[in-house]
C-alpha cells in the first residue's frame, strides 16, 4: 500500500535533500539552495536552520564576498561532528575507513582475512567494524551509517550478499544481519560502483570502470548516477571469439592457459617468451575490443581500469589502447582498488536518510 506523505515526511525530505545538495556542491548560499532544489524560502531557512543546529552543517564565507557592507554566508558540510564508515570485503583483503561528512579520510586500516567460510569471514567482519567503531567513540564521532563494497553478485537495494566466494555463503542478508548486532544502517554496494564512485567524486560525469582480476568487475555511471541492476554488467561472461571474455583477460584465465600460476605467466613474458607474450596480445585485443563495444552501447569516451591485472600493464596496454580506439578516441586510465572502501562510505552517506524529530 502507497504511504500518504504527512507533512513530517515532507519536512524530512526537504532536509535530507538540502543536506545531500551541499555535500555535492557546497559551500552554497540559501538563494543557491532555494534555486536548485525548487524549494520555497521558508523551507530552505527552516531545513538549514535544522542542520545547524544539529552540527550536519556549518555557516561560512561565501566565496567572492568582499568588500563593505554585511559579509554574506554560505553553509558547507560540518566535518568535525559525524563521520561514515566503510568497508571493502574482498578475498585479496579487508579495508576499513573513516570519513567525515565532507568526505576527507580519517582513519584507513587493512587486514589480511584468514577466512575459508561463511562464519569465518563474518568474524573478520566484525573486528574490522568493531576496530572503526572503536576509532569513531575515542574520538566523539557518532556514526551516520556504514557502507560494504562487497564482491560476487550483490543485490544493493536489499542489502543481500548472493555469492560471496566462500564456503556456505549464498543469498546472505548481510546488511539486515550486521544492522541487528550493531544497531546502525548499513548499506550494501558492488566494489566496482563503489571505486568508480569514489574516483568520479562529485563530478556529473559518464564513466565506465572494469575492474580485472579473477574475474571481471563492471561498473557504468552516467550523468553522475550509477546504473544498478542485479546479476547485470557482466563483461566477462560475454564472448570473444566463441568463448567468454575472463578465459582470455582474466588472471585466472591466462594462468589456466599456460597451465600454472598468473606471477610465472607475468614473468615469463617479461623475459620475451613468446609464448606468454602471445597471451598478453590475445589479452590485449579481446579486452580492448569489449572496452570499445561498450564505449558504443554506452556512449560513453571515459574508461576507468584497475584491480590486480594493471601491475603489469606494461605488457600490454598499448595494444589494450590502440584496439579500444579503433572506432573512436577514448580515454583509458588507471584507478585504485583501494578506494572501494571510500566509495561504500560515500554512497551510505548518500542513500542513508536522516530522520529528524
Amino acid at each position: 500500500m502507497k504511504k500518504i506523505l504527512n507533512q513530517q515526511d515532507m519536512r524530512d525530505i526537504n532536509l535530507n535533500s538540502v543536506l545531500r545538495l551541499i555535500r555535492r556542491t557546497g559551500p552554497l548560499t540559501r538563494r543557491q539552495i532555494e534555486g536548485e532544489l525548487n524549494l520555497s524560502w521558508g523551507a530552505v531557512s527552516g531545513a538549514t536552520a535544522t542542520l545547524l543546529q544539529g552540527g550536519y552543517i556549518k555557516e561560512v564565507k561565501a566565496a567572492g564576498a568582499f568588500g563593505a557592507g554585511r559579509t554574506p554566508t554560505a553553509l558547507a558540510i560540518h566535518p568535525d561532528t559525524y563521520v561514515v564508515l566503510g568497508l571493502d570485503v574482498n578475498r585479496s583483503g579487508l579495508t576499513g575507513v573513516v570519513l567525515n561528512l565532507a568526505g576527507e579520510t580519517l582513519l584507513c586500516t587493512k587486514a589480511d582475512p584468514t577466512a575459508t567460510d561463511r562464519d569465518g569471514w563474518l568474524d573478520e567482519i566484525h573486528a574490522m567494524l568493531d576496530r572503526l567503531l572503536h576509532f569513531a567513540a575515542k574520538h566523539g564521532r557518532p556514526v551516520l551509517a556504514v557502507g560494504i563494497a562487497m564482491q560476487g553478485a550483490v543485490d544493493a537495494k536489499n542489502g543481500i550478499a548472493a555469492n560471496f566466494p566462500a564456503k556456505g555463503w549464498q543469498d546472505l542478508p548481510l546488511c539486515e544481519a550486521l544492522a541487528q548486532k550493531y544497531a546502525l544502517p548499513f548499506y550494501l554496494e558492488h566494489d566496482p560502483d563503489c571505486i568508480l564512485y569514489a574516483a568520479a567524486g562529485t563530478e556529473a560525469r559518464d564513466a565506465v570502470l572494469l575492474r580485472v582480476d579473477k574475474g571481471i568487475g563492471m561498473a557504468v555511471m552516467l550523468e553522475g548516477k550509477l546504473l544498478k541492476r542485479f546479476g547485470a554488467f557482466e563483461l566477462g561472461f560475454t564472448l570473444q571469439n566463441g568463448r567468454p571474455l575472463e578465459e582470455s583477460a582474466t588472471t585466472r584465465g591466462l594462468a589456466a592457459k599456460a597451465g600454472g600460476d598468473f606471477a610465472k605467466v607475468v614473468a615469463a613474458a617479461e623475459g620475451g617468451d613468446p609464448m606468454a607474450c602471445a597471451l598478453f596480445d590475445t589479452l590485449a585485443e579481446d579486452l580492448g575490443t569489449a572496452v570499445a563495444n561498450v564505449a558504443e552501447l554506452f556512449h560513453v569516451s571515459d574508461f576507468l581500469l584497475c584491480g590486480k591485472m594493471m601491475a603489469c600493464k606494461a605488457l600490454f596496454w598499448e595494444k589494450l589502447t590502440a584496439t579500444a580506439c579503433r572506432r573512436r578516441t577514448l580515454t583509458l586510465s588507471t584507478t585504485d582498488v583501494a578506494q572501494a572502501a571510500v566509495g561504500a562510505a560515500l554512497l551510505a552517506a548518500e542513500r542513508h536518510s536522516i530522520q529528524f524529530e
